[in-house]
């Protein structure tokens, strides 16, 4: 109980100091990610996986406003699973898909084609010919007895270097459980 006001406490200090922002976007993304933090977004299981998403594109928002700018093309693709490279789920392809939307919403550029799955494939054409990302967003998830680790970055094609990254948590509920479950792949190995 201590903690959530002190959650509040630290958001009412930052507020004022916010407010002298100049532009209203990074005001608003600054206000949100605070909010979603002081609201337990990462921590409460009935807090969907769409605000989840959400919550952590808007802390990546936060370390690319100077950095990317909104013409430039970034490429979401799936997230994989920290021990076996390659392999990814529906959950790998969701959380990119979610983030890419709110980047999306925020004025970002961002090709969606790679982590389109399902019924949503069709909403995301590809680029046309020629066009290459500017930057990649992509990660890893690692699925533990009682949460999924995750582990975001986006990528300065150009240059390889970080230009934003979040790591979270979170909680395997059943919605999560479902989504991180990968296919079962045979594979043949010769000698």
């Amino acid at each position: 109980m201590l903690g959530k006001y002190f959650c509040y406490l630290v958001v009412l200090m930052v507020l004022p100091i916010l407010a002298a922002c100049g532009e209203i976007i990074t005001y608003k993304t600054v206000t949100a990610t605070l909010a979603a933090t002081s609201y337990g977004v990462f921590s409460r299981p009935d807090v969907n996986l769409k605000e989840k998403n959400y919550a952590a594109a808007d802390f990546i928002a936060v370390q690319i406003q100077n950095r990317v700018r909104q013409d430039q093309i970034i490429l979401a693709i799936p997230l994989e699973e920290t021990d076996h490279a390659g392999i990814s789920s529906p959950l790998g392809a969701f959380i990119p898909e979610g983030i890419g939307l709110r980047l999306g919403e925020l004025g970002y550029h961002v090709q969606l084609h790679e982590v389109a799955r399902g019924g949503n494939a069709g909403l995301y054409p590809p680029p046309s010919k020629g066009v290459t990302p500017d930057f990649i967003l992509k990660g890893t998830y690692l699925p533990n007895s009682k949460d999924v680790d995750v582990f975001l970055r986006m990528i300065d094609v150009r240059s390889g270097t970080v230009v934003a990254n979040f790591d979270y948590s979170l909680l395997l509920s059943r919605e999560v459980r479902e989504l991180s479950q990968t296919q079962t792949k045979i594979f043949r190995v010769s000698k």
